[in-house]
């Protein structure tokens, strides 16, 4: 369990399709966005700092086991922010700040939906402010005084921030400055109540109340113009530019008593402990410890698995070989257009293994003394009551490769669903996970599932996060993947190439293609290509079938393969 299947874990929203949670490096704060289908969540990854300290949202600590249980606490925090917007019943338009709105009207808006999140939290939830006032309490030791923030619009947006999340200013305003600041408190207050009131069965319409109290506090910001940033909490959605922390480390024994601040105006009850660090229960802090550790681990297999495929890179174009990031909601997006397709074409596949195993019963030989006792205390006639010889079956190895290039943008989720139908069939009916591989590519080559790898979340994740751009090196793809075939010991191997037929990127790549399937057939590797809704395929592959529909997959694909395995077993 990493860290991107411990954010699945902590969400509130357990709708997968919904909301899409990935994991950025090049954000130090987590993003909120509307989509098609609900909301995109992007969060940071931890970061490994020299002298071995670990960073989370620009707080650093010990990379010890306390400092990963800290940095465990300030992800949940923003987990638990991001996916309860989710659940707050706000108009999917205007849930979040978008470009038209001036930088008042941003910040105003964020704080009026942070109202209804803390309402939300408060009514359902008031035992997991524990997460959010830890952060709370770690960002304010962080954030400047009043009176070393320039921007007088800044400082009152900077004061309300504190004031909704601890109850108080960092600092000293100037006296009109303060007024505006907290009567712009007094809003969100009215937000936070009415929205608690929604929750106990009052009809409201939260979308014209979030207008009216954003217009109310751009109003009181105003007079404080001009405006040049949007503050916000670290663990909370970026809104904007933000220069209101200091970057040197902070006095942390001060935590305690703004964490318990913090609590209070969240609207929490401050448990009754010795020291806070009894607010947590222990398995959620060895929940962080495993996180860490396990993405450490996936990280020194990542580097295995590069260090082994990588060496082939060399007699190829491809500009690298990577893993994807992960997004495991756009995988069960994509399953849903072939919804069925991966079960009806394992049972397809297994009828033909099925076939061509076929061994009928001897009429000669050994007797199998139990048919004979069988046939007599019938009293029917058989001949067919001597003992099967004993055969090995067939072993299989299985290498698949997608075609994600930019060609592949129109049909893209077409063709990653027929992939994914593709895989599971694979990993049903091979039940050694080592026998198969799934692999993309473009103008560079990625790593879906190694061979010494299971089928995981991990790898349905990678499926998901695979983007269609760059150029279309399928010979070197073919190669690549051909290559590792061809090494296996198995009686028949199976290269699997789902694609548009459209190889594109340097001269002559229809005869390198012919080149390298003719090369791995002579491997005594059976090439299969799939057409994603294109009869081209047939150009560069003998076996081959064009998929329009989920219902082609099974039939044509199936067909294909008992040619192929029917050729396989006559050799």
């Amino acid at each position: 369990m990493g860290f991107l299947e411990y954010a699945w874990i902590t969400s509130f929203q357990k709708d997968n399709q919904k909301v899409k949670i990935l994991m950025d490096p090049k954000l130090d704060q987590p993003c909120f966005e509307p989509d098609q289908y609900g909301f995109t969540i992007k969060l940071p990854p931890v970061q490994h700092l020299p002298g071995g300290q670990i960073s989370y949202l620009k707080q650093a600590f010990p990379g010890v086991a306390q400092g990963k249980v800290k940095v465990g606490r300030l992800f949940r925090a923003a987990v638990l922010h991001m996916t309860t917007h989710t659940l707050v019943a706000v108009p999917k338009e205007k849930a979040v700040p978008n470009d038209s709105d001036s930088i008042p009207a941003a910040f105003a808006k964020s704080m009026v939906r942070d109202a209804f999140l803390n309402a939300y939290l408060q009514a359902w939830y008031p035992d997991r402010f524990v997460d959010l006032a830890y952060a709370n309490a770690l960002a304010y030791l962080k954030i400047k005084p009043a009176q070393r923030i320039f921007a007088s619009s800044t400082k009152v947006m900077a004061a309300v921030l504190t004031k909704l999340n601890l109850g108080q200013v960092k600092g000293t305003l100037a006296p009109e400055e303060d007024q505006a600041a907290n009567a712009v408190q007094a809003e969100l207050t009215g937000a936070r109540d009415i929205y608690l009131g929604t929750l106990a069965g009052e009809q409201v319409d939260l979308g014209a109340l979030l207008e009216e109290k954003t217009k109310a506090i751009v109003g009181l910001l105003e007079p404080f113009g001009p405006f040049m940033e949007t503050p916000s909490m670290p663990h909370t959605e970026h809104i904007g530019r933000c220069s209101i922390y200091s970057e040197p480390d902070m006095p942390y024994e001060e935590v305690e008593g703004l964490f318990v601040q913090s609590l209070e105006a969240l609207g929490g009850s401050v448990p009754s402990v010795d020291t806070i660090e009894q607010c947590w229960r222990p398995e959620q802090e060895a929940e962080a410890i495993l996180a860490f550790n396990s993405d450490q681990n996936q990280k020194e297999r990542r580097e295995k698995i590069l260090a082994k495929i990588s060496p082939n890179v060399g007699w190829t174009r491809f500009k690298s070989v990577e893993f994807p990031e992960e997004d495991f909601t756009q995988y069960l997006r994509a399953k849903s257009l072939v919804q069925g397709a991966s079960r009806r074409l394992l049972d397809a596949l297994r009828t033909a293994l099925d076939y061509l195993d076929e061994d009928p019963r001897q009429e000669m030989g050994q007797l199998d003394l139990s048919a004979v006792i069988q046939a007599m205390a019938s009293n029917k006639p058989a001949t067919d009551v001597f003992v099967l010889d004993e055969y090995l079956k067939q072993s299989f190895a299985w290498s698949i490769i997608v075609d994600v290039s930019s060609s592949m943008q129109v049909k893209g989720e077409y063709g990653r669903a027929l992939a994914i139908a593709v895989a599971e069939a694979a990993k049903e009916l091979m039940l050694d996970a080592t026998s198969w591989t799934l692999f993309g590519f473009s103008d560079r080559f990625f790593v879906l599932k190694d061979s010494s790898e299971s089928y995981s979340q991990r790898v349905k994740a990678r499926i998901g996060g695979l983007r269609f751009d760059g150029l279309t090196y399928i010979p070197d793809a073919v190669f690549m993947a051909g290559k590792m075939l061809a090494k296996r010991f198995e009686e028949q191997r199976i290269l699997v190439v789902i694609s548009d037929g459209w190889p594109y990127g340097y001269p002559n790549m229809p005869i390198a293609l012919k080149e390298n399937v003719d090369d791995l057939l002579k491997k005594g590797v059976v090439v299969i290509g799939i057409g994603v809704e294109t009869g081209r395929m047939g150009n560069f592959f003998k076996l081959h079938s064009s998929v329009y529909t989920p219902k082609d997959l099974v039939k044509k694909f199936a067909n294909v393969f008992i040619e192929a395995s029917a050729k396989a077993l006559e050799s």
